[in-house]
């Protein structure tokens, strides 16, 4: 058939879920606010798609057909004219051991898959994790699995900034505390990448000191961390640091061309940076500066488009940051304009999934003719 995608800002989904319904469905995917926690929309995805295999999570905003949206629901389906089939698998208590977690996945998903190895040009896997959770130990456990050859794409679960709950659905089955993993061997061509509208600046800098697994660092080229990035920024010290310095003055490690962002979110105990991903002693890193989101965006679709050529949807993994920084240049409905001439659904993440654990970026999975 097609790949479909409608949203609505009702607790009534049905009308969704009707939009998108094809006989040969074979994999739903669908983003909803966190005050849908109570209305049992995952029993509802099942139901209507028994055969295929649902994976949602909760967001704060939300990309659909109709444009961004602040809450609401949006969905989209796969039909066996994209997907040759897709297996899946889901596992709670990734906040406590998200290696277990992971390993579990890999596991559960390695029986599903044909014997000998997969082609990574076939296949490719969406993940939806718990944003609340280690996403870079879950991301780990994934890259480095034998049988994962293929590409996972996806997002951290959010919530409307409250970091209180972050919600994975699977099949008929939902929770505060979970990873689900889907792998589709595809039909058509695929195209993914991972998009980051910072460009890098000549502040060169050494982590000396940190925490990983608080995402923590304590040292900068052997200075307190919140000292020396305020000196960078050229602000008299911590207590000058604003959410707005962070999130326009990322960091990032630098390699050839390629930028993967660490934001900071907080100064902690007045010396410490928190980040949204983990960052370990001896890493080299640079500030970055902003660019022009519009423009990453256009040359994101250009760049499917070069890959694969004509585009039958996409699916895409926004960071939180993003979004805000959107909202504040009022550029919203801009973004959306780039990918409306396509099928498309997305959801604006605690944190961004492909072969590792991203944070300000875009991660997308698109789909060509």
């Amino acid at each position: 058939m097609a790949v479909l995608s409608a949203a609505t800002a009702d607790f009534d989904i049905s009308h969704v879920l009707d939009s998108i319904y094809q006989p040969d469905t074979r994999i739903v995917l669908y983003f909803f606010s966190v005050d849908y926690r109570d209305r049992n929309i995952q029993t509802s995805v099942k139901n209507r798609f028994p055969e295929a295999v649902c994976l949602g999570a909760s967001m704060i905003g939300g990309w659909g057909p109709q444009g961004p949206m602040e809450r609401g629901f949006t969905a989209l389906s796969l039909s066996g004219q994209e997907v040759d089939f897709a297996v899946s698998s889901f596992r709670e208590q990734v906040k406590g051991d998200p290696r277990k977690a992971a390993q579990e996945i890999v596991e559960d998903i390695s029986r599903q898959l044909p014997s000998d190895d997969v082609n990574p040009a076939e296949y490719v896997g969406i993940v939806l994790v718990d944003g609340l959770a280690l996403g870079e130990l879950v991301m780990k456990e994934f890259s480095t699995a034998r049988k994962f050859s293929f590409p996972l794409v996806g997002g951290a679960a959010a919530d409307e900034l409250t970091f209180s709950e972050t919600l994975v659905a699977h099949d008929s089955r939902i929770s505060g505390d979970a990873v689900c993993v889907a792998v589709m061997k595809m039909k058509l061509p695929f195209f993914y990448d991972h998009f980051v509208h910072y460009l890098p600046t000549d502040k060169e800098f050494l982590i000396t000191q940190a925490d990983p697994e608080k995402r923590v660092v304590w040292e900068i080229d052997h200075e307190p961390a919140a000292d020396y990035y305020a000196g960078m920024l050229g602000l008299s010290g911590p207590e000058a640091i604003e959410h707005m310095h962070f999130s326009r003055n990322p960091l990032g490690v630098v390699i050839g061309d390629t930028v993967y962002t660490r934001s900071p979110n907080a100064v902690i105990d007045g010396k410490g940076l928190q980040f949204y991903c983990f960052i370990e002693a001896g890493t080299k890193m640079r500030l970055l500066r902003q660019g022009d989101i519009l423009a990453n965006a256009r040359a994101a679709l250009q760049s499917a488009r070069d890959h694969v050529g004509p585009l039958r949807g996409a699916i895409l993994f926004n960071c939180v940051l993003r979004y805000l920084e959107m909202r504040e240049d009022e550029k919203l409905d801009d973004f959306h304009q780039v990918f409306s001439s396509i099928p498309y659904i997305g959801f604006n993440t605690y944190g961004e999934e492909l072969f590792t654990h991203h944070n300000q970026t875009l991660t997308a999975l698109f789909i060509g003719e």
